[in-house]
């Protein structure tokens, strides 16, 4: 069986059924018998010669008028006997009057010796004696070709499909819409290019076999729209199709049907109409399903609009009595919009789970048709068969190589960032601090990587990279307090999720674990030695700033002692204390702010608005409180100013304090920065923030700021 073969011999015998296939047609369109010559109708009835071989001393132009034969039967000929597709005619018993006059056209050409009786335009007419014999592949015209390349490349991108996923219902479906057109096109390419007439029984077959064709094309698009992408009825319903469309086919081609409109384009536009109203119908039911709707849009589209445009302009022309505008022969090529817009929905929205590996197989089974192909086509023209390999495999690896280049490049590689790009924004981890701006760097980086449409938290505890939902979510496990996390619909929704980007999300997942270890072992080593400081600073500073404090009791330098052991402690506290709310902290700098200056006899202003719950680590608390501090210090010890003021200011990036006096003025820029100075500089720098310093209409300020995200670090 099929499905039990691997992807690539799958593939293979659909190869191997075109090569038969087109091989079979070319055989059947060159035994139809020959003049030589290229007929053309005129809209007045009349037969013209396009084309005739300068032996023969017919001129192009002449009209031809009618075919003797040697035994004396003669038939006049007519514009209708060039007619393309005899389902222009109405009626059944129009259909065999022009079969009839093909059987009466074939008796004569199957004669040894034929007199074709012609005539220039407004001269005499004149009789050229012709030997029928059989076509010449070269005597092919182009219709003829197209009408085989449309067929046959249904029949492959349907098999190509069909090859690596044949286990789905909906793609076998697309695989019969592959094989029922390559039945419909390739009838019609031997009948619609015949030179003159065929044998009745093949014209017959081959107009049965076109019919069939396009009734299973109609059926199977009606039941894909039932089941893709979304199932809207049980597969065993699937059934009614057939049940109506196969008996209305026999009554076709038994002629139980009134005519043609009721036998052969009523069903046709019947099974369009149903597909329309279907594909609609799953629109409606995909549409809290973005990546079943962008699927559906795109193949709908490609569907529709390739057979829309066909039936309008070949069946729906004759259903009015029309010549249709487009030659039939060409108007298979509108299958081609719908073939070729699978193709391309195949890798843009990964169109039936498509997954890349299934371009490399297409891609070198196209090399191998490319060398068989060349090496008849040198064959044909009369280069050896020993050089006739050796020149195909030179120029077949001299077009081909880089031309799959340049579709791999085009299909199937990645567009999304590389992994060296994601690197700078990778390394950023190292430096957040905060859980929650962990999270969201996370979410953004997975959104470059991906384009996921939905980014969701996972409750998983799975600990591995994976795969969900046959590629339509991928997981991403939890690591270095990030929770886990689940992308669905990847690239916006075009595609799903492969095993290229579980590769890649690996690779992510495992750098952004080291840098987040490297981070917590950084913060670990320092959170010890902060504590081993702490421990000495207690143990040694503080009991030698409490004896000094007993030895001056009573005196006023043990106040000074009291402040200094306050701050020790402070610092101390500050190594392992919890964050607490920025309001407070304020508080305990405005009551500290406010004593020194009252203590000086400056005036304070202190201006606070109003501000959101925050919390701020105490690193924070103790470095901005002794920012404050040293930047109120300066102003006592060196402005004498009268008033002071202090001004808090928050927006949705930083924090920032400003220091202001009205003592006297001077020119920042003139200011020798002492140890103070530099400490403060320093202390801010270290804590992600800045430090500057303005001068403007004769009052000095200082301004400290820190990123909002850094206050509770």
């Amino acid at each position: 069986m099929l499905t039990t073969r691997s992807p690539a011999q799958r593939f293979a015998i659909f190869w191997l059924a075109a090569l038969l296939l087109a091989a079979l047609t070319v055989y059947l369109a060159l035994e139809a018998p020959s003049l030589g010559l290229r007929f053309s109708p005129t809209a007045e009835g009349r037969v013209i010669i396009a084309a005739a071989p300068a032996a023969s001393g017919i001129p192009a132009g002449a009209e031809a008028l009618a075919l003797t034969a040697a035994d004396g039967r003669r038939l006049a000929l007519e514009a209708a006997d060039l007619i393309e597709e005899p389902d222009f005619y109405d009626s059944y018993a129009e259909m065999d009057a022009f079969f009839a006059r093909q059987a009466a056209l074939t008796s004569l050409l199957e004669a040894q010796a034929v007199h074709l009786l012609w005539a220039l335009p407004g001269g005499e007419a004149a009789e050229t004696a012709l030997l029928p014999r059989k076509r010449r592949m070269i005597e092919l015209p182009f219709a003829f070709w197209f009408q085989l390349a449309v067929g046959l490349s249904g029949l492959l991108i349907a098999g190509w499909v069909f090859a690596v996923r044949p286990g789905e219902l909906a793609v076998r479906l697309f695989a019969v819409t592959g094989c029922a057109l390559p039945l419909s096109a390739l009838s019609a390419a031997i009948y619609s290019t015949r030179e003159l007439a065929l044998p009745e029984d093949l014209f017959r077959l081959l107009s049965h076999a076109n019919h069939l064709g396009a009734t299973l094309f109609g059926m199977a698009l009606v039941a894909l729209f039932l089941v893709y992408p979304r199932p809207l009825v049980a597969p065993s319903r699937l059934i009614a199709i057939p049940a109506v469309f196969l008996p209305w086919y026999l009554a076709d081609a038994l002629r139980f049907a009134p005519d043609l409109d009721w036998g052969v384009r009523l069903p046709l536009f019947l099974e369009l109409g149903l597909s329309i109203a279907f594909a609609f119908w799953q629109w409606r039911k995909s549409r809290h399903d973005p990546l079943a709707r962008a699927a559906l849009r795109w193949c709908a589209l490609s569907i529709l609009i390739g057979s829309s445009l066909f039936l309008a302009l070949v069946p729906g022309y004759s259903s009015l009595g029309h010549l249709p505008p487009l030659a039939q022969s060409y108007a298979f090529g509108f299958f081609l919009i719908m073939y070729a817009g699978i193709a391309l929905g195949l890798r843009r929205y990964r169109l039936f789970d498509i997954d890349e590996w299934a371009w490399r197989i297409l891609l070198w089974l196209a090399a191998a048709a490319l060398v068989v192909l060349l090496d008849v086509l040198f064959i044909l023209v009369g280069i050896g068969q020993a050089l006739s390999l050796g020149a195909s495999l030179l120029v077949a690896g001299w077009l081909y190589f880089p031309l799959r280049q340049w579709l791999w490049s085009r299909l199937v590689e990645r567009k999304a960032p590389g992994l060296e790009e994601l690197l700078p924004q990778l390394s950023d981890f190292a430096f957040l601090a905060d859980g929650t701006a962990r999270e969201a760097h996370w979410d953004a980086l997975l959104k470059r990587a991906f384009d996921p449409l939905e980014i969701r938290r996972a409750a998983d505890g799975k600990a591995a990279v994976e795969l969900r939902e046959e590629g339509l979510a991928l997981f991403i496990p939890a690591m270095g307090g990030l929770a886990p996390r689940c992308l669905r619909y990847a690239a916006a929704g075009r595609r799903l999720f492969s095993t290229r980007d579980w590769r890649f999300a690996e690779a992510l997942h495992h750098l952004a674990e080291q840098i987040l270890l490297q981070r917590q072992s950084a913060e670990q080593g320092a959170r010890e030695e902060r504590q081993r400081l702490a421990r000495d600073l207690h143990d040694n500073l503080g009991a030698r700033l409490l004896r000094l404090i007993h030895h001056l009791r009573g005196t006023p330098d043990a106040e000074l002692a009291r402040e200094a052991m306050k701050d020790l402690r402070d610092a101390i506290a500050a190594i392992d204390a919890p964050p607490g709310p920025l309001d407070a902290a304020l508080s305990d700098w405005r009551a500290e702010t406010a004593a020194r200056c009252e203590a000086a006899g400056v005036a304070l202003l202190w201006n606070e608005p109003p501000l959101p719950p925050l919390e701020v680590s105490a690193r924070i608390k103790a470095a901005l409180g002794a920012a404050l501090r040293e930047a109120v210090s300066n102003a006592l010890k060196h402005a004498t100013p009268s008033a002071i003021e202090v001004r808090v200011e928050m927006n949705e990036d930083e924090l920032v304090l400003t220091i202001a006096n009205d003592g006297a003025p001077s020119d920042p820029a003139q200011w020798r920065e002492g140890y103070g100075l530099r400490s403060l500089r320093a202390r801010l720098h270290g804590l992600g923030g800045a430090f500057s310093i303005a001068e403007r209409e004769g009052r000095v300020s200082l301004s400290f700021t820190i990123p909002r995200r850094r206050l509770a670090a």
